[in-house]
């Protein structure tokens, strides 16, 4: 593959475990009652630490792994894999849940928890990003990572917009399919991690 190509399958990857148009109507619901220059804030909060949380994860989380907790990146690998298949199949299992709308004066605070954290960046969009790096090399990381949150914060930007055109439906469905997407990303993790440690060849 060159290099375009590993950065779009690299975005591709972090944008299915992100999911920002899969989370448009939590998102709304979270912002309801808000006026638009709150929830402007609101959403720039949350892409700005979300950005800020999965850069300094992604690159420090390597040596955290190896120095701190003595696991290789394989054995991440395979515990990655498991992890985002897991998250997928009860993601497309479970029912949408209802949330509490935020108030005006909690619009920072909130951002950041659970907006950015865990909703936009959570378990799964780490293990991705740090397995991306691993694979592709810091620059295609840094690429990957930074066009995947802003196109993230775009569709945030956008929700209404998207949310109308989209129904209720419809961003269900696409939230479903982007699980399954996950779910694939997962077992691919969990193979090679698996091919790696115990030194097996996998298949073209």
């Amino acid at each position: 593959m060159n290099t375009w190509e590993l950065i779009f399958n690299s975005t591709l990857a972090l944008i299915a475990i992100l999911n920002p148009l899969g989370n448009v109507p939590i998102f709304l619901e979270y912002t309801d009652g808000l006026e638009d220059r709150l929830r402007k804030k609101l959403f720039n909060t949350a892409a700005a630490a979300g950005f800020l949380t999965l850069l300094v994860l992604t690159f420090t989380g390597k040596g955290i792994l190896l120095y701190f907790f003595q696991i290789t990146i394989d054995e991440f690998r395979i515990a990655g894999g498991i992890l985002l298949t897991v998250i997928a199949v009860q993601r497309i299992l479970t029912p949408f849940q209802h949330h509490d709308a935020i108030s005006g004066d909690h619009v920072l605070e909130m951002g950041v928890v659970p907006l950015a954290i865990p909703l936009l960046v959570g378990p799964g969009a780490i293990v991705t990003s740090i397995l991306v790096l691993d694979r592709d090399g810091w620059l295609i990381a840094l690429i990957s990572l930074t066009a995947a949150m802003a196109l993230s914060w775009g569709i945030l930007r956008a929700s209404n917009i998207l949310h109308r055109l989209m129904g209720r439906f419809g961003s269900l469905i696409i939230s479903r399919i982007m699980y399954i997407f996950i779910a694939a990303i997962g077992v691919s993790f969990l193979l090679n991690g698996i091919a790696n440690v115990f030194h097996l060849k996998m298949a073209p």
